[in-house]
């Protein structure tokens, strides 16, 4: 299942697949409800589990504290990509500076990014040129471990006045090319809102 989630104080949409929950942001207490809330969901209230629940908030908070510390608008947990795996994927969103070029003469879209971000492999996309790195690690929790892919964009806005960061964290079950191009058609799937002429309404 998918659905197009639109983010209002972004001025964009998006395309998910399967179920995500979005937590908040603004209010620490909402947060906490909202964290504690989708931890009894994806891990139950087995008092076996209890250490698990612990720990999954441990990690959510953390993830919330990182992204207000980034200047996120949204954080995008993932329930359904990874079977078995009670939050198989986290995506931040934020704006970063789009830096003016030093020359008069402004070279395209791709060329800044890769002179921007020179590891970058460059996408064209549906949503416009984006630039994206990826980097695979194992994660390991005592015996158990499981490989993990953290995946960044930067995609100019329509207006191109800023970029729109986007960091993914997802343990990938081994198959990483597969994740990369599973959030590459989620990038791919942004589109931009008209922004309404203020003097108009004014």
């Amino acid at each position: 299942m998918t659905r197009e989630v639109k983010f209002r104080e972004a001025d964009l949409s998006i395309v998910l697949p399967g179920t995500w929950a979005s937590l908040p942001l603004g209010n620490d207490e909402a947060a906490e409800r909202e964290i504690a809330a989708l931890v009894r969901r994806q891990v139950g209230r087995d008092d076996r589990l209890a250490r698990l629940r612990r720990d999954a908030k441990e990690q959510l908070r953390g993830m919330v504290a990182a992204a207000r510390l980034a200047g996120a608008f949204r954080v995008g947990i993932a329930l359904e990509i990874l079977p078995g795996v009670p939050f198989p994927a986290a995506m931040i969103l934020d704006y970063a500076p789009w830096p003016v070029p030093e020359s008069p003469e402004q070279p395209d879209r791709a060329e800044r990014l890769r002179a921007l971000f020179p590891s970058a492999e460059i996408l064209e996309l549906g949503s416009g040129t984006a630039a994206r790195t990826a980097a695979a690690s194992v994660l390991r929790a005592g015996s158990e471990s499981t490989a993990d892919v953290k995946l960044q964009y930067w995609l100019p806005t329509r207006e191109g006045d800023r970029l729109l960061h986007i960091t993914v964290d997802a343990p990938t079950g081994g198959n990483t090319e597969l994740y990369t191009d599973l959030f590459d058609a989620i990038v791919d799937s942004i589109r931009w809102f008209d922004v309404p002429d203020s003097s108009a309404s004014a």
